[in-house]
């Protein structure tokens, strides 16, 4: 059962559960958010946690890491990385002897399942890449420094960085593909984002039928929330 108002250390008002149209950055995170968050009762406020950041548990354990249990921290620590994506952990986090992950990467799923053309496609969370993502096109992310856990099909054709699917849709959201237009709806085609030397740079759309494209809505809504299912249409 769903908590639907919180108080919460981080804020002084009272927070409610509540949809997000739009994307947001979190309160405590720091990370995208979409969909399902608490928000301010105060609407002056403009603060949002992601769900899980809101009632993270102060002790939480991953089966990637069967040895360590994860404490939460409030703050994040200058120079370490989450284990799962790869990026800077900048505020709330979970910290073992082994790891730092952000709280929406610690609770990732760990099967997606679809189906596609009357088949079905099933995709499982690793802790590593055992074929190239097709994103950044290589097996390891920001140059071969992080292995990164990855979504792969089962068939093995279809693998996503959950890093590069995180990367891709903060530059999706800057291009306004997240964003509602005038009539009330929301761009369907998400743009693959290849990283050069450092710097994103724009790749290629995906057809709406193809079976890629299929995968990576599956990754998105993973990594952003099932809220991106309805916007999307799919």
């Amino acid at each position: 059962m769903k908590i639907t108002e919180i108080d919460h250390f981080s804020h002084r008002h009272k927070l409610e559960l509540s949809y997000s149209e739009t994307p947001f950055q979190c309160d405590g995170c720091k990370e995208l958010g979409f969909g399902s968050c608490y928000q301010c009762n105060n609407k002056k406020c403009d603060f949002h946690l992601h769900e899980n950041c809101g009632v993270a548990k102060p002790i939480a354990t991953h089966s990637f890491f069967k040895n360590s249990s994860f404490k939460f921290k409030k703050k994040g620590k200058r120079g370490k990385t989450c284990k799962a994506c790869g990026k800077d952990v900048q505020g709330f986090m979970y910290k073992s002897k082994e790891a730092y992950l952000h709280p929406c990467c610690l609770t990732l799923p760990s099967t997606l399942n679809g189906n596609f053309n009357g088949g079905s496609l099933r995709l499982n969370l690793e802790v590593k890449a055992s074929t190239k993502c097709l994103i950044c096109q290589n097996k390891e992310i920001y140059k071969g420094k992080l292995k990164g856990w990855a979504y792969i099909s089962s068939c093995g054709k279809h693998c996503y960085h959950v890093g590069c699917v995180n990367n891709m849709n903060i530059e999706n959201w800057k291009m306004g593909y997240f964003n509602q237009s005038q009539s009330g709806g929301v761009a369907k085609e998400l743009v693959f984002i290849k990283e050069e030397n450092g710097e994103s740079s724009n790749g290629r759309k995906e057809n709406e039928g193809s079976p890629v494209k299929y995968a990576l809505d599956l990754v998105v809504q993973a990594v952003l929330g099932g809220a991106v299912a309805s916007l999307l249409g799919i």
